[in-house]
């Protein structure tokens, strides 16, 4: 009986990572929608921050009537404050930056170093052991996104999209050792609302002072409904159901689950928008699935999962 009622809870876990994965993986589907329909990256993620905002805002206010301590040091709020700069402004600007020049299915595949810079910071910055297993998963990786841009290569046709999205995933790694390094309070919820509102303030200013005319958009958006796709179905709620289920699942079917994640992400990228699968983009998907899964060795010392959802948060296990 108890086996039975933990195979059921285990399989929940695994089934709600699937689809955070997938979702999150989903947003460069929603936002070229979007930004087909005017919007701009630096707009677009602005309305994003403001809608997560309120959404985060309503769950604290529900969690500290459940009598939820919130609570937090100054290096708590130095953290935040850098972590807020590389994965609440840098990393997903980057992101939406890139994706104006780079169809969502090769976005999908060039973030997919994401597992490689959190090991490589891991090592770096916390001297976690690197070994053979996450060096063949750092190898295929890297050579996965080799592969996809070497048609570009060979013909010297310069796309300035991939290194915004090739840096993007470098800052949200760095927001994970960030956070491992500085950030101790336990409430994680509560820091991605201050990091969440300090996010918005920002990037509000920003537009306030070189972007104005984008505020047109902001004030009468088209179909409401569209725009909503990205801030609650790309972050917010993958965010909750992944962080959920990496509480209880193994580091190794969290690599599995983000493997077929991406591979899903990439083929309803090409089914939905009509973009073209070529040799290189199959063989980049199949180097991405090994790198992934192999590569997802848990950082040891700090409890550090490689493959995690870029956008929403650092975190811990």
């Amino acid at each position: 009986m108890f086996s039975w009622q933990y195979s059921s809870a285990h399989k929940l876990a695994l089934t709600q990572m699937l689809i955070a994965v997938i979702l999150a993986n989903m947003n460069p589907i929603f936002t070229k929608v979007l930004f087909g329909r005017g919007w701009t990256p630096i707009s677009l993620y602005f309305v994003t921050l403001v809608i997560m905002s309120i959404i985060l805002v309503a769950h604290e206010m529900m969690a500290i009537e459940r009598g939820e301590r919130w609570g937090m040091t100054r290096q708590d709020l130095f953290g935040t404050l850098l972590s807020t700069l590389t994965g609440g402004i840098g990393s997903p600007i980057l992101f939406f930056i890139g994706l104006q020049y780079v169809s969502a299915s090769e976005t999908v595949l060039l973030t997919s170093l994401m597992p490689f810079w959190v090991v490589l910071f891991g090592v770096i910055f916390f001297k976690e052991k690197f070994t053979g297993q996450m060096a063949g998963g750092s190898a295929l990786l890297v050579a996965a996104v080799l592969v996809l841009i070497w048609p570009d290569v060979k013909s010297f046709n310069f796309n300035p999209g991939v290194p915004f999205l090739l840096m993007s995933p470098i800052l949200s790694a760095l927001t994970t050792i960030i956070h491992k390094k500085y950030i101790k309070h336990r409430h994680l919820d509560s820091i991605i609302l201050v990091r969440t509102i300090l996010s918005m303030l920002i990037v509000g200013m920003w537009i306030h002072l070189f972007e104005f005319e984008s505020l047109a958009i902001i004030k009468e958006p088209e179909n409401i409904w569209i725009l909503l796709l990205v801030p609650i179905l790309g972050f917010i709620f993958p965010f909750f159901l992944y962080f959920g289920a990496l509480k209880k699942t193994k580091v190794t079917e969290a690599g599995i689950v983000a493997a077929v994640g991406r591979t899903f992400a990439v083929i309803a990228a090409s089914s939905l928008l009509g973009e073209q699968l070529g040799v290189y983009h199959m063989l980049s998907i199949t180097l991405v699935i090994f790198g992934v899964i192999f590569i997802n060795v848990p950082l040891t010392k700090w409890r550090i999962v490689p493959s995690r959802l870029m956008e929403a948060g650092p975190l811990r296990k």
